[in-house]
């Protein structure tokens, strides 16, 4: 799995994150080079480079906010990423300068001056090799001018001065270069482990879901009506509230089916059950598969009336399917009787109670010629 562009980015925030600690060796390292050269020089060159240096620290002091100020809106783009390498080559350039002291210096402005040269490509491996651009930019032009002022000086000491600071730059580089690739590493098993662990939670959550859900008509199933049930019974009895349930049956389902087909008569389901999670659209309400050709809708904090009157809107909206019924005994297309029950917290009790209520009056309704909603009686206070 490729991690191309994620990778680059999280190396481009580790470099933002570590690309304070250079400035401060460059900082310190600098005040030492102008202190060993300081009088050597004429001009007091010493002093305007070290000027220069920490006007090259303020300036990277400032594009690193700005940079991470961007970071925190938004990704990087390459170019942006590659103009910040080129603000870290400022400080390689600076850094170059200093290896032209040493066309005539003293031994201790050599050592001094090469230690804190070298020192600084060091530090530039760990801090600034997760993005090798900006490792590249610093190191190059800061060690190629020592080198290259050490090799023509001539002297058997300067020539292996500048083979050692050639092969240094080179063993640099190959470290530079590998823990770049560990990064890389590291960030790849990071981010794959991010995505399996994202993927499994996935699937878990679509496991969960499909569980709880009604496979032909997409509404949620028996045992997820069930918990939701107890759930507001108990929450209902806490709070006092009115709890309302529908139950509703297709009339002459039986019929429907041994007429037209049962891929018929499930995309009849499918269409009734549209229709009640329409109706049934709160947040906390409830419309579910029952069983067979039974639905159910969980209507809390609802008055009698109100699910009578919304039991209603189900019934008919139902009937304007028009959907044909030749072998149905009470009309000519298909219709719904809804049983409707609702009662107060303190009268809740388990949740076969209510669920018994709503039946005995669907069980009316059917008894009363079907296509119509019929409510339990309310019980006395």
């Amino acid at each position: 799995m490729s991690q191309t562009p994620r990778i680059e980015a999280a190396l481009f925030r580790h470099l933002l994150d570590n690309a304070a600690i250079p400035l401060i060796g460059s900082g310190i390292g600098s005040l030492l080079v102008a202190w060993a050269q300081y009088g050597m020089l004429p001009g007091k060159l010493a002093l305007a480079w070290l000027a220069a240096v920490y006007l090259t620290i303020g300036l990277r002091l400032l594009i690193i906010r700005h940079y991470r100020a961007r970071q925190a809106k938004t990704e990087p783009s390459p170019a942006e990423a590659m103009r910040f390498a080129l603000s870290v080559g400022l400080s390689g350039i600076v850094w170059g300068l200093a290896g032209l002291f040493l066309i005539d210096t003293s031994p201790i402005g050599m050592v001094v001056t090469i230690t804190a040269i070298q020192a600084m490509v060091m530090g530039a491996a760990l801090t600034l090799s997760a993005f090798l651009p900006a490792f590249y930019a610093f190191t190059v032009p800061a060690m190629l001018p020592l080198i290259v002022v050490l090799a023509s000086r001539g002297g058997t000491a300067d020539m292996a001065l500048a083979l050692y600071s050639a092969i240094f730059l080179i063993l640099i580089i190959g470290n530079a270069r590998h823990f770049n690739n560990t990064l890389r590493q590291t960030w790849q098993l990071s981010f794959d482990k991010e995505d399996l662990v994202s993927a499994l939670t996935k699937a878990h959550d679509l496991q969960s879901t499909l569980a709880q859900t009604d496979g032909l008509t997409g509404i949620a199933n028996r045992r997820r009506f069930d918990a939701a049930l107890q759930q507001e019974i108990s929450r209902h009895q806490r709070s006092g509230g009115q709890l309302a349930l529908l139950i509703l049956d297709v009339d002459h389902f039986k019929n429907y089916n041994d007429t037209y087909g049962h891929l018929a008569g499930d995309a009849c389901l499918q269409r009734i059950a549209q229709v009640l999670g329409k109706h049934l659209h709160r947040g906390t309400d409830l419309a579910a598969r029952y069983g067979g050709e039974e639905f159910a809708g969980i209507l809390p904090a609802t008055e009698l009336a109100g699910a009578l009157w919304l039991a209603e809107q189900i019934r008919s909206d139902v009937e304007k399917l028009n959907i044909e019924h030749a072998a149905s005994a009470n009309a000519d297309h298909i219709t719904v009787s809804i049983g409707v029950a609702s009662l107060p917290g303190r009268q809740l009790g388990a949740p076969g109670e209510l669920i018994d209520l709503a039946d005995q009056a669907l069980y009316a309704a059917k008894q009363d010629g079907r296509n119509r909603v019929v409510s339990a009686p309310e019980k006395p206070a």
